[in-house]
């Protein structure tokens, strides 16, 4: 029993001290050591690796909240998505500094509202800028230059609303550049002024003529046949007068320009070029057979002189208006692409109906495919001429359901070249909203 005793003894616990009680934290995982995926496991759980804690600062990681007031109007963002544009205003700290007010603790700019909005969706969303329909296109564009926003998207910005760049790169020479200021500007100076109306009086003097010489009481004073060529005649010289006029623009020109090749690289310049070449061709035949009469019929010296009529082009040098056009066009090539498509598939299934429909009537007016091609556009265009028609029941159905469809297939292009050409027209001549 002694021994049991001792034994028993031995494994009684001694009673605990009474004093003041401690409290000690509860260290937890989250202070030690982060969720991580475990690298080497083949399935989905997660393991606990013993890391070291780091202190989260908002201000190194961008999302420390940011308060931005245009005028009176609050907008409020994390730092992080100013940072992801750092040439701008608002992305670089130290241009943005200025702006502060210690005060309020905000940024504060006494800017147009509206405006800020689109800017304020570029920053969150990026993309491409969206102008807002109640906003003037100078105010806009004076914002995104305070903001300064990224060049590119300003350009690919003033693309899609239609603006053109044009690169003004005068001559080096000062003579050179005083000719080629009067030719090219006629904004610059009057003198300039006055030989754009010289050259637009000898266009339209010169298109006249191309009309009134066809006339065969006009056409018989100068070329009569079994006669010498009367070089005298009214008409002759006048086109003389406009030709030698549109000679000595191209060649002054030619002369003075800043660069040789980039003249050459110039439509216009080629319309100028073209507009004279047939003159001196159909001069020069004359003079070599001095009739008349068989310089007009030949083929080519024909083809020559309705070349002439590209002088019309020489107009949009000088219209503002003319240019809209051009561009117009030039920007809606895409819609009128699939506009011409679509208007050659209609083309070929109405005229294959047609003739398939018709191939049996003894009266049929459409005697093949190809045939069928031109009562198919006529009818799509709605012109109707009348000159072939179809005669069964089955050939008038095809004819109301292709003039229906080609009311259709017209209307794709309108609103595409509606849209260019008040993009254009409004940036042109500055007739638009705001403006």
């Amino acid at each position: 029993m002694a021994n049991w005793s001792v034994v028993v003894g031995m494994g009684q616990r001694k009673p605990m001290r009474q004093g003041p009680r401690t409290t000690r934290k509860k260290k937890t995982v989250h202070d030690s050591a982060e969720l991580l995926p475990l690298q080497n496991s083949s399935d989905s759980t997660y393991g606990l690796i013993a890391t070291s804690s780091q202190e989260h600062n908002c201000v190194l990681a961008g999302c420390e909240r940011v308060t931005i007031n245009v005028s009176g109007q609050y907008f409020e963002t994390r730092m992080g998505m100013l940072n992801r544009h750092p040439v701008t205003l608002l992305g670089n700290p130290k241009k943005r500094q200025p702006f502060f007010d210690h005060r309020k603790g905000e940024y504060f700019f006494d800017r147009h509202r509206p405006t800020f909005e689109a800017i304020f969706n570029y920053y969150q969303y990026g993309g491409k800028l969206r102008k807002p329909p109640t906003v003037p296109d100078d105010i806009f564009l004076d914002e995104l230059d305070f903001f300064e926003i990224e060049i590119e998207v300003i350009n690919e910005y003033r693309s899609s609303e239609g603006y053109i760049e044009e690169e003004t790169i005068l001559p080096e020479n000062p003579t050179h550049r005083k000719i080629w200021m009067l030719f090219e500007y006629p904004e610059t100076s009057r003198p300039a002024f006055a030989i754009a109306i010289i050259s637009i009086l000898a266009t339209v003097t010169s298109i006249v003529l191309f009309c009134v010489e066809t006339l065969p009481e006009v056409e018989s004073t100068h070329c009569v046949p079994g006669k010498d060529p009367n070089f005298l005649d009214p008409i002759f010289i006048i086109e003389t007068l406009c030709s030698a006029w549109f000679t000595l623009e191209v060649v002054v020109r030619f002369f003075v320009c800043p660069s040789k090749i980039a003249f050459f690289k110039d439509i216009k310049n080629w319309i100028d070029i073209a507009a004279v070449v047939p003159y001196y061709v159909t001069l020069f035949t004359i003079l070599a057979t001095m009739d008349c009469e068989r310089a007009k019929s030949g083929a080519s010296l024909a083809f020559l002189r309705v070349i002439r009529l590209i002088r019309v082009f020489k107009l949009t040098k000088h219209s503002s208006g003319l240019q809209v056009l051009v561009l117009t066009f030039y920007a809606s090539l895409e819609g009128l692409g699939l506009f011409l498509v679509t208007l050659m598939i209609c083309i070929l299934l109405f005229s294959s109906a047609i003739y398939y429909l018709e191939i049996e009537n003894p009266d049929t007016q459409i005697e093949s495919i190809p045939d069928g091609f031109w009562w198919a556009i006529i009818t799509m265009c709605t012109v109707g001429y009348g000159d072939k028609v179809p005669v069964g029941l089955g050939g008038k159905i095809i004819g109301a359901i292709c003039a229906v469809a080609g009311v259709l297939t017209l209307a794709i292009p309108v609103p595409i070249i509606t849209e260019n050409f008040n993009k254009f027209y409004i940036h042109r001549t500055g007739r638009g909203k705001g403006s």
